[in-house]
């Protein structure tokens, strides 16, 4: 909502903008001009020229001073009728623009200030122009005049040795104490044809009544991070009245090119800011590069909100700023315009092209709307002109809709001008826009409103601009501190005591309800304004901070991800402020990385970093101070799909930290496992172990969950629910009246915010069921183990005993902070013991395996009980990321019980044959080199984590009984008693037989060769029961005399491996009594 309301239909504000390089100009008796710096002479200005101007119509006499002369070099007489242009020296003249020799030191000798010695009022605007560049700076007076201001400006992008950014500062009294600070670290400034003689992190000189000094960050063709963008938000305090003007000469916005134009204008100090702004769009590119406002911060804590929107698009501290997308404005054309409002004072800068090349953009200071500004601009003189060189001229026009269209008189050189139709601006009703191109000679603005007038130009890539009010007649109403200095007992009031028609005050930019009187008793410490309300208009007080009197370090901690995947990084930041009224000293925060992260890097705005420990040093009253940490994901083989990480810092100093302001240290983040290292994460991975399998047929049901809940889920199951969404589970939530079929879930998971006793009811099947069960209801605990166990108890935390077991796999062992723990599992003889109750010892993390002794009977699958939150406060994510962790684990199918659910398992069934080859029946599906399918660790695989050379066919069952072979463990036969060698007399039959166990299939080979190559052999004329245990030789004749026989056993389940008999020799011998026709012959043994 607009903090303006217009009461009166002849109210009406306009803001003309400008295109390219642009800025403010302000009616006032007294203007400065600091010096500044440009990369290289004459690259951004060679000519330059200043231009007065005034709406009184009696001719009148301006001075103008070059540094601390008190002698004049220049006096002019203007009137409205008659403007004067002070034409300057080319390049850098030492006046306006200095020189290597003049960069970095006290200057005495230039600067200008222009002086109505009878106190009339006047404008000056500095135009300036080279072979390609154009800029314009427009002085705004007194009001510019203040002791505290941000180096503005917008980052400078690409390469070229006429790249630089400047500040210019002069100061109006004798002894003023001037500080930078607030930089990059490793941000340099030029001292002579040194471009890093100044590297300090902060900087104080001392000048004298109109003394200057100018400092340059120069780019050139060694652009650094610092260089183009750690200058911008920079603080300049001084302890007396300063000027300053600041921006680039000359910028770029195109990255790697040497695109660049000139952009610098005139600030006011943070006492004269505002929260509110329209923007209007330049003639950029669709593209972006040189159309959007840019935001910077006064105050820790500022929420950025863009066309009404109730969402900040961002929230920055003190000293950053924000580029907000060119996506934001109304069209891609010029014209556009964009809305932005800001919880606290801002500086608001506009980067605008002067065309669609990237190489005319110009720099604007915009000033927020206001109601309290003069109703006449009268004149901006010769709008073609910019010191020398012909551009076009034309307006940007933003005006209360509370004004009618027809009471605005534009008129040029040609007399009146006709208006387009205006444009609405989204997100407030109180402003609309106008773009009027094509003027000429000197332009005025009459309405019956308040008005602001700018102009624009550009001449093929010059850009130049003015605008000529915005500041000049907003109150500046201070706030004081009365009663107590600090929290509790402070009273905040106007410092006059001047009095207004309404009253509203704002704490941290929200609104406090019922705080509408003139004074307010602060509670809470933070940074306060008043709105205020006289007549028509409503406008705000400067903003004043209050704090408490016992030392308060607020700690908070975010990071820029919430889900990583292994070896992908993540940044935290942690920022610590003090809202005590006193020093806190000696601060250090100490971040120790849970397992699961590495560091990479740690980069403090302020002390120094020796892991895992900040040393901040001092931090003032009110300061906030950040630290970076980028750390990687370690690479692992977690069994479980993703790893929940708790970070956590914490701080020490001299002081006791009160805590009186909630800290958020810790961060809760997911490292999303990529079990195969195929660079496909588990959670979108269709086969997780790459062994030719598709998860969903080696876990069926595995990523199902039944919710069990006492009416709705409370936000912690809710919490739960959603990151077991994240992972691809689908999760039923039912109320315990409804109930469901615990057989048709991979996972059954009772929770109960009460202890209401009514689930178990109402979930049939939840005793018996081989499917995984989870449960914190107390009630179900008596019957899932067959016996009561009693207990109740309840804590914050649950001290881990065992951290190798999947679910608690990766946790400290020691106290783990779940938020809220009720325990309801002492007296247990059974199962499996994760973690206990830290204060008397009852068991709260208990699992049993399928088969697991429980307290009457076994385990039918896998069961687990966990504690349960109720009634204080919930569980945090530490609490919620142990259920999903736990959930993870009942609901995975693990054939052979060896914590690795038959999805990750290379051999689920732990009979040493891998499943690629028992599912495929193909003893070379596995490649021989690690089990996954095919060849290579890992395989080529598809996008969805496929095997490439994988069919994904269904899986054997050899022996037809609904078991998967990959999970039905095989065995090779075994021998129990070898074949003997047989000796045969011709004409008798012979055996041979082994007795032996686990074979479905028989063999025999035999050799002729002496045991060289083996065949095999059938029944027939020679032989029978080939293929059982026992082999009979048909009568074998002197032929076979030698032969060696073996059997070769076979299990139909197993394919991975035969059993070999032993080989056995055939000896054939003749009788020793042959009888034919009465005649008998005895034959000797040998």
């Amino acid at each position: 909502m607009s903090k303006f309301k217009f009461y009166l239909k002849n109210l009406a504000l306009f803001i003309f903008l400008f295109l390219g390089s642009k800025s403010f100009a302000q009616l006032s008796d007294l203007h400065y001009l600091p010096p500044l710096r440009q990369g290289a002479n004459n690259a951004a200005i060679r000519d330059q020229a200043i231009y007065l101007s005034t709406p009184q119509t009696t001719a009148f006499t301006v001075n103008a001073y070059r540094g601390t002369n008190t002698t004049p070099i220049a006096t002019f007489s203007i009137s409205n009728a008659a403007p004067a242009v002070y034409t300057l020296a080319t390049g850098n003249n030492n006046i306006t623009l200095v020189d290597d020799s003049n960069t970095g030191i006290i200057l005495t000798n230039s600067g200008l200030r222009f002086e109505a010695p009878g106190g009339e009022n006047f404008y000056v605007n500095y135009r300036g122009n080279s072979n390609s560049q154009g800029a314009s700076l427009t002085s705004k007076g007194r009001i510019a005049l203040g002791r505290a201001f941000k180096w503005g400006g917008v980052p400078n992008l690409g390469s070229e040795n006429s790249k630089s950014n400047t500040l210019g500062i002069m100061a109006t009294e004798d002894n003023t104490t001037v500080t930078l600070s607030g930089y990059d670290s490793n941000c340099e400034f030029r001292v002579g044809t040194n471009r890093a003689g100044i590297t300090d992190n902060n900087y104080t000189i001392v000048l004298d009544e109109n003394e200057s000094f100018v400092f340059e960050t120069y780019i050139g063709t060694s652009p650094t991070l610092a260089h183009e963008r750690g200058w911008i938000g920079a603080s300049i305090d001084s302890d007396k009245d300063i000027v300053i003007s600041n921006g680039s000469l000359n910028y770029g916005r195109q990255a790697g090119s040497g695109n660049r134009d000139a952009g610098i204008d005139q600030p006011v100090p943070e006492n004269r800011l505002g929260k509110e702004y329209v923007f209007i769009r330049g003639n950029g590119n669709a593209n972006g590069w040189t159309e959007f406002p840019l935001i910077i911060a006064t105050e820790n804590n500022t929420q950025i909100f863009v066309n009404g929107s109730p969402t900040a698009i961002a929230t920055i501290n003190e000293g950053d700023f924000f580029e907000i997308p060119s996506s934001n404005y109304s069209a891609n054309s010029v014209g556009s315009n964009m809305y932005v409002e800001t919880s606290k004072d801002v500086y608001a800068y506009q980067c605008m092209g002067g065309s669609t090349a990237a190489y005319t953009q110009g720099l604007n200071f915009v000033a927020p709307v206001s109601c309290l500004l003069p109703d006449t601009m009268d004149n901006i003189p010769n709008i073609t002109d910019a010191a020398g060189i012909t551009i076009s001229g034309g307006v940007t026009i933003i005006a209360a809709t509370t004004t009618p269209d027809n009471n605005i008189n534009v008129t040029d050189g040609n007399g009146a001008v006709t208006l387009p139709p205006s444009s609405t601006v989204t997100g407030t009703s109180d402003w609309k826009t106008f773009y009027v191109p094509s003027l000429t000679g000197n332009v005025s603005v009459q309405s019956t409103g308040p008005v602001a007038v700018g102009f624009f130009g550009f001449n093929g890539a010059r850009g130049v601009a003015g605008y000529y009010s915005g500041f000049d007649t907003v109150p500046s109403i201070d706030l004081e501190i009365t009663g107590a200095s600090c929290l509790p007992g402070a009273v905040l009031e106007i410092a006059s005591g001047e009095t207004f028609d309404a009253y509203q005050w704002f704490g941290d930019g929200v609104l406090i309800p019922g705080a509408t009187t003139s004074s307010f008793a602060a509670s809470v410490a933070g940074d306060y304004f008043l709105r205020v309300t006289r007549g028509p208009c409503t406008y705000d007080s400067n903003s004043i901070s209050v704090y408490y009197c016992n030392p308060d370090i607020e700690l908070i901690k975010t990071a820029d991800k919430a889900i990583i995947q292994e070896g992908e990084t993540i940044t935290f930041t942690i920022e610590a402020q003090n809202f005590g009224i006193d020093p806190a000293t000696n601060l250090v925060i100490s971040d120790v990385l849970p397992t699961g992260l590495s560091l990479v890097s740690a980069t403090p705005s302020v002390g120094s970093w020796s892991s895992p420990n900040w040393s901040v040093g001092t931090l003032t009253s009110g300061s906030l101070e950040s630290i970076d940490i980028v750390a990687v994901a370690d690479f692992n083989n977690q069994t479980l799909p993703s790893q929940y990480l708790l970070n956590t810092a914490i701080n020490n100093q001299d002081q006791t930290d009160n805590n009186i302001t909630s800290d958020s240290p810790s961060v809760a983040i997911t490292i999303l496992n990529d079990f195969d290292n195929d660079g496909i994460v588990d959670i979108t991975d269709l086969d997780d172990d790459n062994d030719g399998i598709l998860d969903s047929v080696e876990c069926p049901n595995g990523d199902t969950v039944l919710w069990v809940t006492d009416g709705t889920a409370s936000l912690e199951e809710q919490n739960t629910i959603d990151k077991l969404i994240v992972l691809g589970f689908s999760v039923t939530v039912v109320d315990d009246a409804v109930g469901g079929n615990a057989d048709n879930y991979g996972a059954t998971f009772i929770y109960e915010d009460a202890l209401s006793g009514t689930a178990l009811a109402n979930v049939s099947n939840l005793t018996t069921t081989t499917k995984g069960i989870i449960t914190s209801e107390p009630a179900l605990h008596d019957d899932i183990l067959g016996a009561a166990v009693g207990g109740n108890s309840s804590s914050t935390a649950v001290n881990i005993l065992d951290n190798t077991h999947p679910i608690t796999d990766g946790l400290s062992l020691g106290n783990y902070d779940i938020g809220d723990a009720h325990y309801h599992g002492n007296g247990l003889t059974t199962g499996t013991v994760l973690a206990r109750d830290p204060n008397n010892n009852e068991a709260s993390i208990v699992v049993w395996k399928e088969n697991d002794a429980m307290e009457v009977g076994t385990a039918p699958g896998k069961r687990a009980i966990v504690p349960f939150a109720n009634g204080n406060g919930g569980f945090n994510s530490a609490g919620e990321n142990l259920l999903v962790k736990a959930i993870i684990w009942t609901a995975a199918i693990d054939t052979d019980n060896d914590g690795l659910p038959d999805s990750l398992d290379l051999d689920s069934d732990n009979d040493g044959c891998s499943d690629a080859i028992e599912a495929y029946n193909d003893v070379n599906a596995d490649g021989g080199d690690g089990g996954a399918y095919g060849t290579g660790t890992p395989p080529v695989t598809n996008g969805d984590g496929t095997v490439t050379a994988a069919s994904y066919t269904t899986p054997n069952d050899s022996d037809i009984n609904t078991v998967y072979d990959f999970q039905e463990a095989g065995a090779v036969p075994i021998i129990n008693t070898e074949p003997t060698d047989q000796r045969v007399y011709i004409g008798n039959d012979g055996t041979f037989t082994l007795s032996d166990s686990d074979t479905d299939q028989y063999q025999w080979e035999v050799s002729t060769d002496g045991g060289s190559n083996f065949n095999t052999i059938s029944d027939g004329a020679e032989y029978t029961g080939t293929q059982t245990n026992t082999l009979t030789l048909l009568t074998p004749d002197l032929n076979k005399n030698g032969f060696i026989y073996r059997a070769v056993l076979l299990n139909n389940t197993f394919i991975c491996g035969q059993t070999v008999s032993n080989e056995v020799t055939l000896t054939i011998k003749p009788k020793t009594v042959i009888t034919n026709r009465r005649i008998t012959v005895r034959v000797k043994k040998s």
